[in-house]
């Protein structure tokens, strides 16, 4: 089954990493064959170059540019008669406003992967509604319990995002830290994440600054890709200043190195403050050994439990300096934690069976997916 996945390719997250993962040198032989059609050049297009995926450039858009959007078009009705898919996926409201009618006016089945519940802007997502899917596929059972106008009869399944664990390079624990300075006797607590408040940076530096122990050190990744993201950093860097915390809380930026910091760290600590549709960056950093303290909220609990971390309640800053706690006094108990994520990621680790599953659910014909 050959898929397109039609994306903006502007921005590099969780739905960018699942897309990595969907590329031929990481899926390998599997019964779906992913292409990408993208509209921005970048560090998406190259990862899934990188991966042997093939991107097909569609040009530069922007929605109030109506000639940029006919010329995408025309771009992709081009792909789509070269390739001939069986199905086009697309990821956004974005995507699915923009080429929604091309694909559908091409004859090609149009599936909408829904990775967030939270609608767009009302003037996107009304757009967008004008291309029917024949499927919806959402990436968490909160997503699909949640998600605000998806259509009652539009088919809808829960399918988790394909993740692959991050493999870091021999001896990089000690390389990291030594090019750090860290010491070896530090409990380093890592985040993770887009750089927007509800995945709760502002609660764990706050969180930190509240315990006694000076064992630890803190490293927050995150680079800057909106003028929003800027004004956030640069109040989260205020913050560790104003707390006296400035010292032990790093601020890395973007980095490539994901695995090798993960490698390098003890405890993974999200304490989302909004909730999160799913949560790769939890998957990853489990499938890495480390112990996840995050907010029961949204599909987090759908992939942390108490074999393998710590779940606060919702506002609960005192929980989470308390979980912090106990993971950063507490040796064997963090070790106990880290010893069961393993085996808890392999539940979403399994690239192939993840492919086998969209196989199966795109091809099923009570989803009116009407395959060529």
């Amino acid at each position: 089954m050959n898929v397109l996945h039609v994306h903006s390719g502007n921005m590099f997250g969780g739905v960018e990493r699942m897309l990595q993962a969907l590329a031929p040198r990481i899926a390998g032989t599997s019964p779906v064959a992913s292409s990408y059609a993208l509209c921005f050049e970048g560090r998406t297009a190259d990862a899934l170059r990188a991966e042997g995926g093939t991107v097909h450039r569609l040009g530069t858009v922007r929605a109030r540019r109506p000639d940029e959007i006919r010329r995408a078009r025309r771009a992709l009705r081009g792909v789509l008669e070269r390739e001939r898919p069986d199905v086009a996926i697309v990821h956004s409201a974005w995507s699915q406003a923009i080429f929604g009618s091309a694909i559908l006016d091409d004859g090609t089945p149009l599936v909408r992967w829904l990775h967030s519940p939270q609608p767009g802007p009302r003037w996107l997502e009304a757009w967008a509604a004008l291309s029917r899917p024949s499927l919806i596929l959402c990436n968490s059972r909160y997503t699909l319990e949640t998600a605000a106008g998806r259509p009652a009869d539009v088919p809808s399944v829960v399918m988790y995002p394909p993740a692959v664990p991050l493999t870091a390079s021999s001896g990089s624990r000690s390389a990291v830290r030594n090019a750090f300075g860290t010491p070896d006797t530090a409990v380093v607590v890592m985040l993770a994440a887009r750089l927007e408040a509800g995945k709760g940076h502002a609660q764990l530096i706050d969180a930190l600054a509240a315990l006694e122990s000076s064992r630890w050190e803190a490293w927050i990744v995150g680079g800057v890709q909106q003028e929003a993201e800027s004004a956030y950093l640069a109040a989260l860097q205020k913050q560790a200043v104003e707390a006296g915390a400035s010292a032990r809380v790093r601020f890395l930026g973007e980095r490539t190195d994901i695995a090798e910091l993960l490698s390098a760290a003890d405890v993974y600590c999200q304490p989302n403050v909004a909730p999160d549709s799913f949560g790769l960056s939890f998957v990853e950093a489990l499938a890495s050994g480390l112990p996840v303290i995050t907010t029961r909220l949204g599909g987090a609990p759908e992939i942390v439990d108490d074999t393998c971390g710590i779940l606060v309640p919702p506002g609960g800053a005192v929980q989470v300096t308390a979980a912090l706690r106990a993971l950063i006094d507490d040796d064997g108990r963090r070790a106990r934690l880290a010893a069961a994520a393993r085996a808890r990621a392999r539940t979403f680790c399994d690239v192939q069976g993840s492919v086998g599953r969209l196989a199966e659910v795109l091809s099923r014909g009570e989803h009116s997916v009407a395959l060529a």
